[in-house]
């Protein structure tokens, strides 16, 4: 009798050991949840907003808090990010890094994709975001499968020196001076093309 109540003792505290790490992902799924209306489900957007998902954990957490901190601008973002402390920006960050990428359905011009490549590696972009758009560096997002207005809209915004840029995209601001709208569209192309 001791010996059954004694493993029943052991097999519930094992069960309660492992209740704060299922609350703990339930938590983030369900604060994630609210992103979906842009963003889609588990970050797999279908419109116009970014693909987050399988996008780099530091660099996730990173925007949301520039977001926070005003140090990026957003339409909507900065607002949203403002809801949310430290600890849930992590959960979200965990949560949707590890949902599987999904390239952004779309058409893809071939001849700006080209135009684009070229762009790419003349403007030096290779050396952030690597050969094709997928970057090694943790806190530099993936651009290879992205929406290609969603990127010709936020290089626009890059360009303009009243617009708040994280201070690690400065040199995105340099790079992007003097390049045309055409210029702009050629490089999401080439990015939008990437798998």
């Amino acid at each position: 009798m001791k010996t059954r109540n004694l493993s029943a003792l052991l097999i519930t505290a094992g069960l309660l050991a492992g209740a704060p790490a299922v609350a703990a992902d339930l938590d983030a799924e369900m604060i994630s949840n609210t992103c979906a209306g842009c963003h889609g489900t588990d970050g797999a957007s279908v419109g116009q907003a970014p693909v987050i998902a399988g996008m780099n954990e530091m660099y996730l957490m990173q925007t949301m808090q520039n977001y926070k901190d005003g140090l990026r601008y957003g339409t909507i973002m900065e607002r949203i990010a403002r809801g949310y402390d430290k600890g849930q920006i992590m959960d979200m960050s965990k949560h949707y890094a590890g949902q599987p990428w999904v390239n952004a359905e779309q058409e893809v011009d071939s001849a700006l994709a080209a135009k684009g490549k070229q762009l790419h590696m003349a403007k030096g972009c290779v050396g952030c975001h690597g050969a094709n758009g997928i970057s090694p560096i943790p806190t530099t997002p993936r651009l290879a499968g992205q929406y290609a207005d969603y990127m010709v809209i936020t290089m626009q915004q890059y360009q303009n020196p009243k617009v708040a840029i994280p201070p690690v995209a400065m040199p995105m601001r340099g790079m992007l001076a003097g390049m045309s709208e055409e210029d702009l569209k050629a490089l999401a192309h080439f990015y939008a093309s990437q798998k």
